[in-house]
């Protein structure tokens, strides 16, 4: 059997709801292959908003493109096609939270337990539709398996797997935001370069306006320290970075999409009892905090590369990373305090040596209640 490993995200221009069938194209694959194929690359450029109309990007446009070419060109080949979406970190296989992957969440807590990355650009509200890689892996077998053993019963029909957990076991960050930000102090990183924050903003707009304060600005100052002790600053273009690929990705993080999956679930059911246990797909078992407690841990692990007995270290460098934080605090609300109280306590005594050098009687009273509080509070 062929498997086709598609995106469920190629078909997101169509509408919210999204089903298992291979939706026509504007343009038929062999008009555009001949159309670009003897074009330079600033040729290919120049058309590209002209052919992608409505896609949000190049990637969902030539994944719907593949598919109605492998529909097309199949003939009695078995074949089938899977559409997983943002695949994430493993849930059970090889081990949980296993990830090789800096995309998505992943990537997301990769930065946000640096201590570098702090804010999210996320809607609470929404359903965002993430997937564990070992269930993608799964999936594909099974596909494989079910279309070379049934071809037979549908002969010139293209099956479409929805690899997908919006309809089954949807997930949203207001379910695990709280979570994430204990987590971040539970499972810290030894190589942390500041005291990790986890926040979510529902719009682009209001991320970037925060990003200024607490990314771009930070970012300037430790690059220079970085360029100062001789080593190589990376701050700076890793947020400008970050900042550019949000604005493509915006129509994916301020939507959401329902996929329907009734072929899965099929696949699940057709499967005996051992075989659900090796090639699980049901996944309405799937505990969104365990995972994410998992994912971080694996993010962690194997992408930052801190073995477990390094934790205790780690922790200890947090503590101190939060104790500086208070003293930031302390200090930056204090000493302008103090200040203000002494210019206060010199106005009032100017006040009083004003011409005969005595108070009158209610100025006398607010003055040594004044002075009272000034020497109380410093």
């Amino acid at each position: 059997a062929f498997v086709y490993v598609s995106t469920a995200y190629c078909n997101c221009m169509t509408g919210r709801v999204i089903l298992e069938h291979v939706y026509p194209t504007k343009y038929k694959p062999s008009y555009v292959i001949e159309l670009v194929k003897d074009m330079s690359p600033e040729e290919i450029r120049d058309i590209t908003a002209r052919l992608i109309t409505d896609h949000p990007n190049t990637y969902s446009f030539s994944k719907q493109l593949a598919e109605n070419l492998v529909k097309q060109d199949r003939q009695q080949i078995p074949v089938a096609i899977v559409r997983p979406t943002l695949v994430t970190s493993a849930w059970k296989e090889p081990v949980p939270g296993w990830t090789n992957s800096k995309n998505g969440p992943t990537g997301f807590m990769m930065g946000a337990a640096k201590g570098i990355v702090r804010r999210l650009p996320a809607r609470k509200d929404l359903i965002y539709d993430y997937i564990p890689v070992d269930t993608v892996i799964n999936e594909l077998i099974v596909a494989a398996w079910h279309v070379g053993t049934t071809r037979y019963l549908r002969p010139q029909t293209t099956c479409v797997y929805h690899c997908t957990s919006s309809t089954t076991m949807p997930f949203r960050w207001s379910a695990v935001e709280h979570q994430i930000h204990e987590n971040l102090h539970k499972y810290p990183l030894k190589s942390a370069i500041w005291y990790p924050v986890f926040k979510l903003l529902p719009s682009l707009l209001l991320f970037r306006i925060s990003a200024i304060f607490v990314h771009l600005i930070p970012a300037y100052i430790l690059d220079t320290i970085i360029r100062i002790a001789g080593g190589r600053p990376i701050l700076v273009r890793l947020h400008t970075n970050v900042n550019n690929s949000l604005g493509r990705l915006a129509p994916f993080i301020f939507n959401e999409w329902l996929f329907h999956n009734p072929h899965t679930v099929d696949l699940q059911e057709r499967l005996s009892g051992q075989d659900r246990e090796v090639f699980n797909l049901d996944i309405s078992k799937l505990d969104w905090s365990d995972y994410f407690t998992h994912m971080l841990q694996g993010v962690r692990q194997y992408l930052h590369n801190e073995q477990p007995q390094t934790l205790p270290a780690a922790k200890r460098k947090d503590s101190i990373h939060h104790l500086g934080i208070h003293y930031f605090i302390i200090i930056a609300v204090k000493v302008p305090t103090i200040q203000f109280k002494l210019d206060s306590a010199g106005l009032i005594r100017c006040a009083g040596v004003v011409g005969d050098g005595k108070l009158p009687g209610q100025l006398s009273v607010f003055y040594d209640e004044a002075l009272g509080y000034i020497n109380g509070s410093l």
